[in-house]
C-alpha cells in the first residue's frame, strides 16, 4: 500500500498555490504543530531530530542496563551516561570539580603564564581568544595543516557586539548583565567589575574579527607562513610558551585565517592587565561548564541563552541533552547499534543509485550551460567526475580505547572528552589525509559537502521520509533525497567551493570571462534575497546565504532534470493523491521546508545561519524554476511568477 507521504490534512486549502507556495502546502501543518517549549523552532529536522534521539535514548538505556568489562566502549558509554543523568550527584557538586582549572587560571602572573592555560584551555575543549585546528592544506590537501582562527567570544558572532540596531544593544546589555548574575552566582565579591571585564576583552576582539561574509572567501582565509613569521605578525604573544603547552614545540609552518585578528590579540595582550586576563579566562571556563554542572547553573545558563538569546521557554529534558552529549563526544559507539536497528541495507543501494542519476542530470546542465566556455566545463566535469561519495555509515568505526570516561563527574567526562579528541586531532598533523573519516555521526539528520575532499556525505540519519522512503514514487524521493544531493554537490560549484578543483586544492580553474559570467549570474541570487523582509524590517544577508542559496536552486533543478529521465524510463504514473509528479516533487520540496520559529531565533538566524529562512528556501528557487510555472499553471498576474529576464539560474 502507498505511504500517504504528500497528506492535504496538512495544506492550507484557502491558499492559492501560485501566490504563496508555501502556505498552500505547509499552512495546516504549521497551524497544527506549534513550537514545543522545549524549543526555539518546530519543523520537518526537528521532528526528526526527536525521532533520532529517542530512539539513541533506547540504544543507550539498553546498555546502560547491563553489565561491561571495565574500560571497554559499553562501559564508557555508561559512565558518561550515569555522571551526565545524576542530578543529585550534580547538584552536590557544584563547581568543586572545575577548582584544579579555576586555582590555574588564579596562578597567572605573566603572560607567559597567560599563554600556557590558553593552551591548556584549548585542550580540554575551552574557547578562549582563539581557536587552534588540524586540517588539510588548502593548497596542498595531500597534507593535513596547523590552523589558527579567530574566536574567544561568548555570542555567537562579532556582529552582536558591533552593531547599532536597538535589538543587538539590548541583547548586549542582557548578556552583560548574565555575566554580574553569573559571578554574583559564584560568589564573586565585585560581578558587575568582572562582567564589565569580560565584556571589554570580548567586544575588543570582536572588532578586529572577520565578518561571516568575509570568512566565505577561502583565498583570504589562507595566509601560510613560518613560526618566525608568526612572531612578527602577533610579537606580543609567547607564542614558543603557547605551542610548547599545546603539545607542538617544533611548529615550522601554519595557517592563519584571519591576519587583522590576531595583529589586534596582540595589541591587546599588551593593553590588558594580567588580572583582567584572569577574569576573562575564568569567564570562558565556567560560562562553557555551566550546562553541564547541577540545576541551579543549568538553569542559570538557560535564562540567558536558551531564553533571551533563542526564545525557547523551557529546557530540554536532562536525558536529550545527554544523549546530545554522547553523540558529540562518542557517537560511533552508539551509532553502530543505531545503524544494525534503523537502518536497512536496501536504502543505502537505492541512495547510491540516486547518487549516480544525479551526478548523470549535473553532467548533462554542464554540458549545455550557454554562459560557460569548452576549457572551463572541462574543469566542472572533471570536477563532478571525481565527487568521492559516503553513505550511510564509515567502513570504519572509530575507536575510543584512549578515551578516559570515570563515574565521577559530568564536566570532567566532558573536559576529558575533548581533550581525548585534540590529541587525536594532533597526531594527523603533518600526516596523509584519512578519506575514511567521518565528520558526521550517522544519525545525524543533515548532509554534507566537503571542498577540500571534494566528497558528499550522507548519514543514515537523512535517509528517511520525507527525504527517502524505498517504497515511495520518484517525484517524492527525487525531492526530498535527490534534491539534497544535488544541493551537496552544487556546493562544489558554489561562490565558495567553486574555488576548489577536482582534487579539492584551493586553485583557480576557472577563465577570467566564466569566473565572471558565473559571478553576474548569483548578483542576481544575492538582490532577489535581500529584496526579502524576514523580522523587525530586516532583509536577508543575499551574500553570506549564497552559497547554499547556490545550491538549493542548483540542487532543486538537478533533481527535477533527473526526475524526468527517470520517468522517461520507467514510464509516467498517472495521478496519486490528485498530483502529477512535477506537482508532487515541488509539494514535498516544500513540505521539507515546513517550519515554526520564534522571533528570538529568527533574528539570531539573520546574523549567524548562512541558510536563508526555510519558507524563502521554497519560495525563490520555484519562482526561478520554468518547470515550476508550469507545473502548477502560473500567470504573469500571480504573485509566485517571476518573469524569465528577472530569474536566477546558474547551474
Amino acid at each position: 500500500m502507498e505511504k500517504k507521504i504528500i497528506d492535504r490534512k496538512n495544506f492550507d486549502l484557502s491558499a492559492d498555490p501560485r501566490d504563496d507556495f508555501y502556505q498552500y502546502v505547509n499552512g495546516g501543518w504549521l497551524k497544527s504543530n506549534p513550537i514545543p517549549p522545549s524549543k526555539s523552532r518546530w519543523g520537518t529536522f526537528d521532528v526528526l531530530d526527536r525521532q533520532s534521539a529517542r530512539r539513541l535514548r533506547a540504544i543507550v538505556e539498553k546498555i546502560v542496563s547491563k553489565e561491561h568489562p571495565k574500560g571497554s566502549e559499553r562501559q564508557k558509554v555508561k559512565d558518561f551516561y550515569l555522571t551526565g543523568m545524576d542530578s543529585k550527584k550534580l547538584n552536590r557538586q557544584g563547581i568543586v570539580s572545575l577548582q584544579g582549572e579555576l586555582d590555574r587560571i588564579s596562578s597567572v602572573k605573566t603572560l607567559e603564564d597567560l599563554m600556557a592555560v590558553v593552551a591548556h584551555l584549548h585542550r580540554i575543549g575551552i574557547n578562549s581568544l582563539w581557536n587552534i585546528y588540524v586540517d588539510q592544506d588548502a593548497k596542498d590537501n595531500e597534507l593535513m595543516a596547523l590552523k589558527l582562527c579567530q574566536g574567544g567570544l561568548g555570542l555567537p558572532d562579532q556582529d552582536y557586539y558591533v552593531s547599532k540596531e536597538g535589538k543587538a544593544k539590548e541583547l548586549l546589555e542582557q548578556y552583560l548583565d548574565y555575566i554580574a548574575r553569573s559571578f554574583a552566582l559564584l560568589g564573586n565579591k565585585n560581578p558587575n567589575r568582572s562582567a564589565k571585564i569580560v565584556l571589554k576583552i570580548e567586544a575588543s576582539l570582536a572588532r578586529v574579527s572577520m565578518t561571516r561574509v568575509e570568512r566565505r572567501d577561502p583565498v583570504s582565509r589562507y595566509n601560510k607562513m613560518t613560526f618566525s613569521q608568526l612572531r612578527k605578525l602577533a610579537p606580543n604573544v609567547p607564542w614558543q610558551k603557547y605551542f610548547d603547552e599545546v603539545k607542538i614545540p617544533k611548529l615550522r609552518t601554519l595557517v592563519v585565517e584571519q591576519l587583522k585578528f590576531f595583529e589586534g590579540t596582540s595589541s591587546l595582550l599588551g593593553q590588558i592587565s594580567i588580572e583582567e586576563w584572569r577574569v576573562y579566562l575564568s569567564w570562558c571556563l565556567l560560562n562553557q561548564s555551566f550546562s553541564r554542572l547541577g540545576d541551579k547553573f543549568v538553569r542559570h545558563s538557560f535564562s540567558f541563552y536558551g531564553k533571551k538569546l533563542s526564545g525557547a521557554k523551557k529546557m530540554k529534558p536532562r536525558w536529550e541533552r545527554c544523549i546530545g552529549v554522547l553523540d558529540k563526544f562518542i557517537g560511533h559507539a552508539i551509532s553502530k547499534d543505531y545503524v544494525a536497528f534503523y537502518f536497512p541495507p536496501k536504502a543505502k543501494k537505492i541512495v547510491n543509485e540516486l547518487v549516480d542519476h544525479l551526478i548523470a542530470a549535473y553532467g548533462e546542465r554542464i554540458k549545455n550551460l550557454d554562459w560557460m566556455t569548452g576549457k572551463t566545463k572541462a574543469k566542472a566535469l572533471e570536477k563532478l567526475d571525481r565527487v568521492a561519495r559516503k553513505l550511510g555509515y564509515p567502513d570504519v568505526w572509530e575507536d575510543y580505547g584512549d578515551m578516559d570516561i570515570r563515574p565521577d563527574a559530568y564536566i570532567l567526562n566532558c573536559l576529558r572528552a575533548n581533550e581525548f579528541w585534540f590529541r587525536r586531532m594532533l597526531k594527523k598533523l603533518g600526516k596523509p589525509v584519512d578519506r575514511s573519516e567521518w565528520f558526521l555521526n550517522p544519525p545525524t539528520i543533515n548532509a554534507g559537502y566537503l571542498p577540500q575532499m571534494n566528497e558528499i556525505l550522507f548519514p543514515a540519519g537523512i535517509m528517511q521520509s520525507p527525504f527517502f522512503d524505498p517504497d515511495a514514487d520518484d517525484a517524492v524521493n527525487y525531492a526530498g533525497i535527490g534534491a539534497v544531493i544535488g544541493h551537496e554537490l552544487t556546493h562544489g560549484f558554489d561562490d565558495k567551493g567553486s574555488k576548489y578543483d577536482a582534487k579539492g586544492n584551493l586553485k583557480d580553474w576557472w577563465t577570467k570571462r566564466d569566473r565572471d559570467n558565473f559571478e553576474k549570474r548569483t548578483k542576481k541570487l544575492v538582490r532577489q534575497f535581500e529584496n526579502r523582509v524576514v523580522i523587525d524590517g530586516k532583509k536577508v544577508n543575499g551574500k553570506l546565504t549564497l552559497g547554499e542559496n547556490i545550491a538549493d536552486l542548483g540542487g532543486l533543478s538537478i533533481a527535477f532534470d533527473a526526475l524526468q529521465k527517470a520517468l522517461k524510463e520507467k514510464g509516467r504514473p498517472g495521478l496519486i493523491d490528485g498530483f502529477t509528479p512535477e506537482q508532487r516533487f515541488f509539494i514535498n520540496w516544500a513540505q521539507i521546508w515546513r517550519i515554526n520559529i520564534n522571533d528570538e531565533l529568527a533574528r539570531q538566524h539573520l546574523v549567524i545561519d548562512p541558510h536563508a529562512p526555510c519558507k524563502l528556501r521554497v519560495l525563490e528557487p520555484l519562482a526561478n524554476m520554468e518547470a515550476f510555472h508550469k507545473a502548477f499553471g502560473c500567470r504573469p498576474k500571480d504573485r509566485m511568477y517571476r518573469p524569465k529576464s528577472k530569474r536566477a539560474k546558474v547551474w
